[in-house]
């Protein structure tokens, strides 16, 4: 494929990086000239790619027939002579009716291609040889309720779901030990809805809502930055590990993506991929696996585990299996690993408050030895927030 081909679907920052690449001759000189890493280029060359594909050009696969710009391609037939050669090919199109989750992705990748690069802090912490987890239950950012409707429970909105997530973070990195390795855990449902019409991921259920979409993310970003900055301040290294629940499993995907690109340069922050919703991580003698827990029971949980990650199981003595969804304490030994459901902050909204549902509402910090295993626990309850 000729890349000044691309012009028509790229955006000014992929064309940029187009004409760099045919100035320099190669990928690693353009990205050098441009001042961003080679992933950002890679990136930006894909997306352009993946556009024109949309549009029913990609000449290493024989599509040369674009379609209008309100059009996609929805398929392509093509019929080839005994040489291998096309001879005949019908493009399916229809009007623009992008998926939500595509929507998203461009939304994420004009924000990459704009976005000023991170500088990395100087540091000087150094702790024990341990791993501090902040175990984020359902945050719910953008849910409103109000204490009228849940029996005196409490008032959830944007501004007290930032305010109380930030300093639950805040609280517990005071309280908890000094360790190199810190885990910043958010165990789905940081999200209250998945789009602008204020559903979930399904797109069925209607939440109530106490900001608009933008709001929503925007706060939620704020919280990322403001929770791994406290966290950086204590250890030495920190993973983020986003999981995906079941009302924001578009929005994790789409700011996970946001927050791997502005941390890139950043080598004491590492941010987990969540394209899969289980995710794991081990450290010394411990298996750490997540999931949001959404239609997850734990035993089939655990056969996933032994079956999908056969080494980490036969290699760790101590497997935790951590997961959100039900805003409960509840945990249980199941076939060689220990699971637990972790209780959220937010109080509870009507619908829930009406079906007689309750918990209490604390966030917690798990200390794990390299050897021995969860060492010590933090909680924070939201009336000391």
């Amino acid at each position: 494929m000729n890349l000044l081909d691309l012009k028509e679907f790229a955006t000014d920052r992929q064309w940029e990086a187009i004409l760099a690449i045919e100035e320099h001759g190669t990928q690693a000189k353009a990205a050098i000239s441009l001042g961003i890493g080679s992933r950002s280029l890679e990136r930006l060359l894909a997306k352009a790619k993946a556009a024109a594909s949309r549009r029913g050009w990609s000449p290493d696969h024989d599509y040369t027939h674009i379609t209008p710009a309100t059009h996609v391609v929805k398929g392509v037939s093509t019929y080839y002579d005994q040489d291998g050669l096309p001879v005949r090919q019908w493009v399916k199109s229809d009007l623009k009716k992008e998926n939500q989750q595509a929507v998203l992705q461009d939304f994420v990748d004009s924000l990459i291609e704009e976005m000023p690069k991170y500088i990395p802090k100087p540091y000087t912490t150094s702790g024990s040889d341990e791993l501090t987890a902040y175990v984020i239950g359902d945050a719910h950012i953008g849910m409103l309720v109000n204490q009228n409707r849940n029996n005196g429970e409490g008032n959830w909105d944007l501004k007290i779901a930032e305010d109380k997530t930030v300093d639950a973070i805040a609280h517990l990195c005071q309280l908890s030990p000094k360790s190199k390795e810190g885990l910043f855990l958010d165990l789905g449902d940081f999200q209250h809805f998945d789009n602008i019409e204020g559903t979930t991921s399904s797109g069925k259920n209607h939440m109530d809502m106490s900001c608009d979409y933008g709001e929503v993310i925007a706060a939620s970003v704020r919280i990322y930055r403001k929770g791994l900055d406290l966290l950086l301040e204590k250890h030495d290294h920190v993973t983020l590990m986003m999981v995906r629940g079941n009302h924001n499993s578009n929005t994790a995907r789409a700011i996970n993506i946001i927050l791997q690109a502005w941390y890139e340069n950043e080598p004491r922050i590492t941010v987990l991929d969540n394209a899969h919703k289980f995710q794991s991580m081990v450290f010394g003698n411990n298996l750490l696996v997540t999931h949001h827990g959404d239609r997850m029971k734990a035993e089939r949980a655990q056969e996933y585990i032994a079956r999908s990650m056969s080494k980490e199981w036969g290699d760790c003595d101590h497997r935790h299996l951590l997961m959100g969804h039900i805003h409960h304490a509840v945990s249980k030994e199941v076939g060689g690993i220990f699971a637990e459901w972790f209780q959220a902050l937010p109080c509870g909204d009507a619908w829930h408050s009406d079906s007689g549902y309750g918990a209490k509402r604390t966030m917690t910090a798990i200390v794990y030895d390299k050897k021995h295993g969860e060492t010590q626990r933090i909680k924070v309850g939201s009336s000391q927030l």
